[in-house]
């Protein structure tokens, strides 16, 4: 019986292997991972790899598919047979650039040259003005809860009692993912707040949660609903701060007799639906605008390496080729105080920068102010060009990852009031101690299409018709944009 142990140990061990494998994908040459890698199915299904290039290998997916193909851009694909895979780690090769045996140019310019042709020919090579383009949009967010922690809970609502907030926080998801992908017709110009967007589909994943967790959702609401006057509002105090916030997402529930009060309502969750998708097709114009105002030759661009060199060490430029086009190759690092290190691709020819690969070397931001603590401690990702039918660049595709660390450690106060109600304007009131720690991370992929050049009365002429809101997926599929 001595072995039992160990038995045990090696049947939990093979189980886990049986439940899932955690496979990576790395570049053959530089040994990196691939983040945001595709990876098919024979069965046409489909995922994608995180930002250090793991993804989930399912028994499931195993049994009903013979095969995977795995693709990214500057990669050759690469096509692996599922009952032969033994390795948790596969290897793609790099995109083959065929090269001369030697370069032979007239060009020796040293990289700070490059970079003043560079500066040079910015307005000459890259578009600003008016355009239309079909892009997609992806959108991932993750967020994890290091620390979730109520004290010195009150409430003068009973239903609402400590018992229900501890089985709350018990059975809360510490780690959420949501996925948003958006197909839209964008135009508009560098201007802020210049730009038409008419969306042609889009859908979402997220984990809808459990089954006890929607059950005490439900249960906190209707506490709220029933005790909660529908024109009350919230002042919330946390020491000397303060603020307010509207009671506008509780419906009280309908009297089905009640015709008048069943009109109102229906009429309430049409405006509200109406609503919903104008705010959905803005914060996809606000969201694509902020991506594009990242873009390295812009006003309000955090990427200043070209706009100002004298901050940063560059490296001897080495020639090769993309393609047929002949390329330097210059890294860059921040001398003193600036926040990038990265990779810059600039076209021989023109000196245009068609692409640039970041990552910052230090936190972008920093805050720890009376028990609230902000650490902007990621970001990173690459930009490509390429040129358009006016011979000028514009982007065509745009990756990029942030990440923050969230903390807090305050007391909290929420004090219902209303003015419409006889007597004192307070009605209830909850109080408790929170301290917080949380992490999220934001990634987005932006692929541009069809990029066309626009007048600015076309511009105008375009009429915004949003009416579309993302449909709901519980997993991802690839057929899902078959008809684009």
């Amino acid at each position: 019986m001595r072995y039992f142990p160990y038995l045990i140990f090696l049947f939990g061990v093979l189980n886990l292997q049986a439940q899932s494998k955690q496979v990576q994908i790395v570049d053959s040459l530089s040994l990196e991972p691939i983040p945001f890698a595709t990876v098919h199915f024979s069965n046409n299904k489909g995922l994608i790899t995180d930002e250090i290039g793991f993804f989930e290998l399912l028994p499931e997916q195993v049994e009903v598919n013979d095969s995977l193909f795995v693709s990214s851009l500057g990669y050759d694909g690469l096509a692996v047979g599922l009952k032969q895979l033994q390795d948790s780690i596969l290897y793609v090769m790099p995109q083959a650039i065929a090269l001369d045996n030697v370069i032979l140019t007239n060009k020796s310019y040293t990289s700070e040259k490059i970079i003043d042709l560079v500066q040079e020919r910015l307005e000459s090579n890259y578009s600003t003005d008016y355009s239309k383009k079909r892009l997609f949009l992806r959108e991932y967010y993750t967020q994890n809860t290091k620390k979730l922690d109520i004290n010195k809970y009150k409430t003068s609502i009973p239903e609402l009692n400590r018992k229900l907030v501890d089985s709350f926080l018990t059975n809360m998801p510490r780690s959420n993912e949501y996925t948003i992908e958006t197909l839209c017709n964008y135009g508009g110009d560098f201007q802020e707040d210049n730009q038409k967007i008419n969306l042609l589909k889009a859908r979402q994943t997220y984990d809808k949660g459990n089954d006890l967790m929607k059950s005490l959702n439900q249960r906190i609401e209707t506490v709220l609903r029933d005790n909660v006057k529908t024109d009350s509002y919230f002042k919330v105090r946390s020491g000397i701060f303060g603020g307010k916030i509207d009671v506008d997402g509780l419906e009280k529930e309908v009297d089905s007799t009640n015709l008048e009060a069943l009109k109102e309502f229906e009429k309430k969750r049409a405006e509200n639906k109406l609503k919903w998708k104008n705010n959905f097709a803005s914060q996809k114009k606000q969201r694509i605008a902020e991506l594009y105002s990242e873009l390295f030759f812009t006003k309000k661009a955090e990427l200043n390496c070209i706009q100002k060199p004298n901050r940063y060490v560059f490296s001897e430029p080495e020639l090769t080729f993309e393609g047929s086009d002949l390329t330097y190759v210059i890294t860059y690092k921040p001398k003193g105080g600036e926040d990038f290190e990265g990779t810059l691709y600039i076209n021989a020819e023109d000196f245009a920068v068609t692409r640039l690969d970041f990552n910052n070397v230090k936190s972008l931001f920093k805050l720890k102010l009376l028990g609230v603590s902000y650490n902007e401690n990621l970001k990173s990702g690459r930009m490509i060009f390429s040129k358009n039918a006016n011979n000028k660049y514009a982007l065509s595709y745009l990756q990029m990852t942030s990440g923050s660390e969230i903390g807090v450690d305050r007391p909290l106060k929420f004090i219902e009031k209303n003015k419409f109600v006889k007597g004192r304007r307070k009605q209830n009131e909850i109080s408790f101690r929170l301290d917080l720690a949380m992490v999220s991370i934001d990634q987005y992929e932006l692929r541009v299409f069809d990029h066309e050049s626009l007048t600015e009365e076309a511009f105008q002429a375009i009429e915004e018709k949003n009416d579309v809101l993302p449909k709901y997926h519980k997993e991802f599929t690839t057929n899902f944009w078959e008809e684009f």
